[in-house]
């Protein structure tokens, strides 16, 4: 087992009926990492899978964890210790078992036996020493019979001695005593004081040595439960990033990325409550001795919107499998009834990917069959891979919001969100031209290019060409044609083209101007011209001089006057500027 700290009350799910209780498990000395209790305590718990609960944390001094009476006076030794005992037994008991507790303690040198075994025996009629049995005489020989079969000398406790758990304190009776502890009292409830010689929890391979034969003793009367189980409600974690680390179905639990209908949860506890819950939830045992999800949240909140105290589900040890296995079992059970999204598929991808350490082609490698995404039959790529986590990226980030949602709900085709519309690094240019766009004209991935390509010829950003005047107005009139983004398409290459005509007669009648100008009424085109070219995909203007030997100099001077004419060089300027942006 993984090495945790010591100095906790360490609490263990089970998956049986016997709950262990260790209310003082010592402190680590020089010579040990963990106190022989401890180890003692974890050893059973992970061999003979029972619920746990092992103080580590308080000491006898602080407070007696066998006393009830101490323990209730301090409320949060109460919420740490005695509510855990009391959710462990009630799992186990809505399970259908009879909880079986062992209240282990480490003993004296002076003890007649290896265990000494107390189960509330008194004298009957004496107030000094009350008769509270906690467990049938029958069923105590058994369990005597076992330990002395697995090399233990036992013994029963003296009446006299408080190891027989008598008194109405003690933990032994905490399941016996009507109002005493509110929420406590199960007369079914079988417990038992287990006290430990010295010498058997000496170090730490003594004390799993001792565990190893002690849970041996244990082992017949442990009444395993289902796979399918009762849980409660209350153990069950959602609030912290590591306890939905295997959630990629979209939900609420964030306000910025609340992409989930309401409306579904309602129906989904609708259901729920007129046909019960058709399919389990799917939970991982954790350490701390709660529960985190594997599979199920959005029921999960439908059983919990209802004001359900228990649910079933399947449960898994988190030390049975590696996270690859929770990330392959979480990715079959989500996939039985339903397809994911996009949306959902990017964050299985990203989750998968950080958890995992993976990069794009071994996601595409691991996972891309089992997602069904990409060609049939053919290999996932990595670029496929990187379309969906790109979407990701961008519902974490929070951006375009009405997008994500719409991609989610079926209204926004995966190949036009993560080829044309995630690239856009922009999100005002990005939300812009999906909500002023694609949503009221609903073109396809083509014509989506084609509109892309003719705004950027109209300004940089895409949402300031679409805010100029003219396009606003195309837009305006394509939304209520019949086929609007060929109608959009084709007003903005009208408009265009009308644009480029104008410019085109407003660069030759200034090209005509400065010809009459410089050179004179009688200049033609010969004498002085202007025309565009292309280098590249950079515009330019090209100057086109005739030079004529009889008329040189008049030529050299005209230059020089237009050369320092301020007023014509910006004229110029403005031409080439002009030329450039068409």
């Amino acid at each position: 087992m993984q090495k945790m700290d010591s100095k906790i009350i360490d609490t263990r799910l089970g998956a049986n009926n016997i709950l262990v209780i260790i209310p003082h498990a010592g402190r680590a000395s020089q010579n040990t990492a963990v106190a022989p209790m401890m180890t003692f305590g974890r050893k059973l718990a992970e061999h003979l899978h029972c619920f746990t609960i092992i103080n580590g944390k308080y000491r006898p001094s602080i407070v007696d964890m066998n006393d009830v009476r101490a323990i209730r006076k301090r409320k949060k030794v109460t919420d740490g210790f005695l509510v855990r005992i009391r959710e462990f037994k009630d799992e186990i008991s809505e399970n259908n078992l009879i909880p079986l507790v062992l209240i282990i303690n480490k003993g004296t040198d002076e003890q007649p036996s290896d265990i000494i075994l107390g189960y509330g025996q008194g004298e009957r009629s004496r107030k000094d020493r009350p008769h509270r049995p906690t467990m049938a005489p029958s069923m105590l020989s058994k369990i005597r019979m076992s330990l002395e079969d697995n090399g233990f000398s036992t013994s029963i406790a003296d009446t006299d001695s408080l190891l027989c758990g008598r008194e109405s304190y003690c933990l032994n009776q905490l399941f016996r005593q009507k109002n005493y502890v509110d929420g406590f009292y199960d007369p079914t409830v079988r417990s038992l004081v287990v006290t430990i010689a010295p010498e058997k929890l000496a170090d730490e391979t003594c004390a799993a040595d001792t565990s190893r034969r002690f849970l041996r003793a244990l082992v017949d009367y442990a009444d395993s439960m289902s796979l399918v189980r009762r849980v409660a409600v209350s153990a069950i974690e959602t609030s912290k990033p590591q306890d939905l680390r295997y959630i990629f179905r979209v939900h609420g639990d964030n306000p910025k990325n609340d992409m989930i209908r309401e409306s579904y949860i309602d129906e989904l506890a609708r259901s729920i409550s007129a046909n019960g819950l058709l399919h389990p939830l799917v939970l991982l045992q954790k350490k701390d001795g709660r529960y985190k999800i594997l599979c199920g949240f959005r029921r999960f909140q439908a059983i919990r919107r209802l004001g359900r105290q228990w649910v079933e589900a399947k449960t898994l040890n988190e030390d049975d499998f590696t996270t690859e296995d929770f990330f392959n079992i979480s990715l079959a059970e989500n996939t039985k009834r339903r397809n994911l999204n996009p949306i959902e598929i990017g964050n299985f991808l990203e989750s998968a990917g950080r958890e995992l350490g993976l990069n794009n082609a071994r996601l595409a490698e691991q996972f891309g069959e089992s997602l069904a995404i990409g060609k049939p039959g053919a290999n996932v790529s990595q670029s496929t891979i990187h379309k969906y986590r790109k979407l990701y990226q961008l519902r974490e980030r929070g951006e375009s919001p009405e997008m994500i949602s719409d991609i989610i709900n079926d209204k926004l085709r995966f190949s036009i969100a993560a080829e044309v519309l995630a690239p856009i690094k922009d999100p005002i240019d990005r939300d812009s031209l999906y909500l002023d766009i694609v949503k009221p004209l609903t073109p396809t991935r083509p014509q989506l290019i084609q509109i892309i390509k003719i705004l950027h010829s109209i300004h940089p950003r895409l949402n300031m060409a679409i805010s100029e005047p003219h396009v606003r107005k195309i837009l305006e009139q394509a939304v209520h044609s019949s086929h609007k983004a060929n109608s959009f398409i084709h007003g903005l290459r009208k408009a265009g083209e009308e644009q480029l005509e104008e410019k085109q007669q407003t660069f030759t009648s200034t090209i005509e101007a400065l010809r009459k100008d410089v050179f004179g009424e009688k200049a033609n085109k010969q004498d002085f011209n202007i025309t565009r070219s292309a280098k590249g995909r950079k515009k330019s203007l090209t100057l086109h001089i005739r030079l004529q030997e009889q008329s040189m100099e008049q030529v050299v001077t005209n230059l020089k006057q237009l050369l320092t004419d301020e007023y014509r060089l910006k004229e110029l300027h403005k031409l080439l500027k002009e030329s450039s942006a068409s």
